[in-house]
């Protein structure tokens, strides 16, 4: 024991030697003064917002990286890359003039070589093309706005409101987005007509001039949850069309719902883990109707997904239709208003979520139907299929709540 005791001591000791051997180094790998010869045959392509410097490496065993230094805006800025490429990009360029980069080849003594210089010529920044894009129209609430971004660079689309008072324009939103085309709609506005600007800006601070336009929002107001009833169990008939349960001689029906899971916390006003949940393990698609209590002109609707563990994932809807009608009873009357299939902003694996997955989740998700729907008193949600059995033949819808808006007809 007394050997062992002793052996485990000098490893330990030995181990403690060697990490403050380790420690010890910092600050650069050799101590050789001497600069590196400086990189040849530089030849720079525009790309939007950017260049790429390609050029030959000298044959220098002390080769650590190579460093870009320009300006932008009064700024210096730098650019690395390392001796394993031979190629440096720079970007941030928020016009297409002609700029100058300097290029140094550095040693692993953070020793610099004699400067060499190239011209690069950007292609328009991404924010050009997208503000050449952009299309703004009066939508229920505020306004929509649609644009392509076909260089797919992260920007932010914000959303300005002419102030006739103070005279000045106010932020009213910011839209964060790097794909290829996208569109939102800034809510919660007067019905009366207002001058909105837009601008697009990068993570590089260079801003757009500002699309400025006179909208009127058309009026809308969220239905009153209170006056919403459930319609199952009342034998309402379901429209038998395609999808239908893949289960030979089966209809869509109605579903059942677990005792502590009714269906009127869809419309409690309570988002979190709970909510509507029916029995599991059943054919899909199923049909829930639910009276709205007034006849409306539905413009949008908003749901919450059952949150915890369970967003994007399990019960939580992953494909459904919106129905309605204004006689219930009557199977030929019943209309398809809508059909969606959610999808994660993340895009990545079942079981797999990131903060901005979590974010939507919680705030909701949000459905615009097309103008010219009409009105109805009646909708009925038809669950297709959930995240956790997507194309399944049997399943199970949970849902947290379900808000809509619209224009009143009576």
């Amino acid at each position: 024991m007394k050997n062992i005791k002793s052996f485990l001591s000098g490893c330990l000791l030995s181990a403690v030697v060697l990490y403050a051997c380790k420690s010890d180094v910092i600050g650069p790998v050799s101590t050789d003064k001497t600069p590196p010869n400086p990189v040849m045959q530089p030849v720079a392509v525009g790309q939007p917002g950017a260049a790429e410097i390609s050029y030959t490496l000298p044959d220098d065993q002390q080769l650590s990286y190579v460093r870009a230094e320009f300006v932008i805006n009064g700024v210096k800025k730098e650019a690395k890359s390392s001796f394993y490429k031979r190629s440096v990009r720079v970007e941030g360029f928020g016009d297409t003039l002609e700029h100058t980069v300097t290029l140094y080849t550095v040693s692993r003594s953070e020793v610099s070589s004699l400067p060499v210089q190239v011209k690069v010529k950007p292609l328009p920044p991404a924010i050009w093309n997208v503000r050449n894009s952009i299309r703004a129209a009066e939508a229920f609430g505020g306004l929509q706005v649609e644009f392509t971004n076909p260089d797919r660079g992260k920007i932010v689309v914000g959303t300005l409101l002419w102030d006739p008072v103070q005279k000045e324009w106010r932020l009213i939103n910011n839209f964060y987005f790097g794909l290829d085309s996208g569109r939102f709609t800034v809510r919660g506005l007067r019905p009366v007509k207002q001058l909105f600007g837009i601008f697009i800006k990068d993570r590089w601070d260079n801003r757009s001039d500002t699309l400025k336009t006179e909208l009127t929002p058309i009026y809308e107001e969220q239905l009153d949850r209170e006056k919403f009833v459930s319609m199952l169990k009342k034998k309402v008939p379901i429209p038998q069309v395609p999808p239908l349960p893949k289960t030979p001689g089966v209809k869509v029906q109605e579903p059942t719902n677990l005792s502590s899971w009714p269906i009127e916390n869809m419309w409690n006003g309570i988002v979190g883990n709970e909510g509507y949940h029916t029995t599991e393990n059943k054919d899909v698609p199923i049909f829930i109707p639910i009276d709205l209590g007034v006849k409306a002109m539905i413009s949008r609707y908003k749901i919450w997904q059952r949150q915890s563990d369970y967003i994007f994932n399990h019960g939580n809807p992953h494909e459904w239709e919106l129905w309605g009608t204004n006689t219930p009873n009557d199977v030929n009357s019943w209309i398809k208003l809508d059909h969606q299939v959610m999808e994660k902003p993340s895009g990545l694996p079942l079981g797999q979520k990131t903060t901005e997955d979590v974010d939507l989740a919680a705030a909701g998700q949000e459905y615009e139907l097309p103008a010219g729907t009409p009105a109805v008193r009646y909708v009925a949600w038809k669950h297709i299929d959930s995240w956790a059995a997507q194309g399944g033949i049997i399943g199970h819808l949970h849902i947290s709540e379900i808000a809509f808006w619209g224009q009143i007809t009576r």
